[in-house]
């Protein structure tokens, strides 16, 4: 039986330096990178937000800009493509010059994502590694499942930097099993870590149906700088992320997608605790709630144990106050909602999962 699961937000990312959604596009379009580099994504993504927000993003003052959500920018062109309309500059495929923009402009706005917390995210050895080595001080490790919802791979690499000690298990299988570097196929008594929404070390090939893992890289982020790298070696089709924004229009088709749902669900039924660490439980995240009230309904172990450890310094009264009872709205008054952060659950797990 699992002892505990441990489910990953975007607060858990946020305590190793990741931006969360609502600050991308100002660290974005404010940082150097964007402004010594304006190349077909970044023209592409500047007329975005001039024609749709009345944002001009070189020569306005960023610092007075309120700049639309991540997840507002992605839903009007995730709608769009749905009810197969356009906007005016910005249309669907058709039979004229420079069309397709809103599914171009769909990919780049996920890779500007994933650029920026990519560039965020340059060590390696924070609080993840810290909660990994606290478990298996405990000898919770093998007792625990990782769900995250993060597409960052910061507790992929912690747990592969327990290497030859526990092996990690993704829940699907990839092409370069076995073959790349000390990669290898997990064993049967792995530590699972389920990455629900897509990962950035994932690349997918839709002509062949295949995923091909990069190991403790980001791999994905090759698409703006190295594109020919990530051409499938099969069939020489060019991968494509493996990521699900964070909108209401939620893309869950991707089968291997569907393969890590259906063993988080298994996964999740056999836990005794869960812990949310960093996650605000949106409403943006049906699919979760959904799965967690699945879960919570139809086990055969009565007793499931929910703990939030969701705190961060300076947070609002009000807003945590909103956040314990949207929790405990969906999943029951008897949610322990602490306050206590993710740094302060990775330095003693054992306190909150035993």
């Amino acid at each position: 039986m699992e002892k505990a699961a441990i489910f990953l937000g975007a607060g858990a990312s946020k305590s190793e330096g990741a931006p969360l959604q609502n600050e991308l596009f100002a660290n974005y379009f404010g940082g150097e990178k964007y402004r010594s580099s304006h190349g077909a994504m970044e023209k592409e993504l500047a007329s975005f937000f001039q024609f749709i927000f009345g944002i001009n993003v070189d020569n306005d003052d960023l610092s007075t800009v309120t700049f639309p959500t991540f997840e507002e920018a992605l839903g009007i062109l995730d709608l769009a493509e749905r009810r197969n309309e356009a906007f005016k500059e910005f249309d669907l495929q058709n039979n004229v010059p420079d069309s397709d923009r809103i599914r171009m402009l769909r990919q780049q706005l996920v890779l500007l994502m994933a650029k920026c917390i990519g560039d965020s995210l340059v060590h390696d050895n924070g609080y993840h590694h810290k909660l990994v080595n606290n478990l298996e001080k405990s000898n919770l490790l093998m007792d625990t499942t990782f769900i995250s919802a993060n597409y960052d791979i910061l507790i992929d690499n912690a747990l592969a930097n327990r290497y030859p000690d526990f092996s990690l298990d993704y829940g699907v299988e990839f092409t370069n099993f076995d073959k790349e570097g000390d990669w290898k196929r997990p064993k049967k008594n792995a530590v699972n870590l389920f990455k629900i929404h897509g990962s950035l070390n994932w690349c997918y090939c839709r002509t062949c149906n295949k995923l091909t893992l990069t190991p403790r890289d980001k791999g994905i982020l090759r698409l703006i700088t190295d594109p020919e790298s990530l051409l499938c070696q099969e069939c020489e089709s060019l991968a494509v992320p493996v990521i699900v924004p964070p909108t209401f229009y939620k893309d869950m088709s991707n089968i291997f997608l569907g393969i890590i749902w259906n063993k988080t669900e298994q996964a999740l039924r056999k836990a005794q605790t869960i812990i949310f660490c960093g996650y605000s439980f949106p409403d943006a995240d049906m699919h979760i709630k959904y799965l967690l009230k699945r879960i919570q309904t139809n086990r055969q172990i009565p007793l499931l144990k929910i703990v939030v450890c969701n705190h961060y310094t300076d947070k609002n009264k009000e807003t945590a106050k909103e956040e314990e009872i949207r929790y405990k709205r969906f999943l029951g008054s008897k949610v322990k909602y602490e306050e206590v952060s993710f740094e302060q659950f990775a330095n003693n797990p054992l306190m909150y999962i035993g």
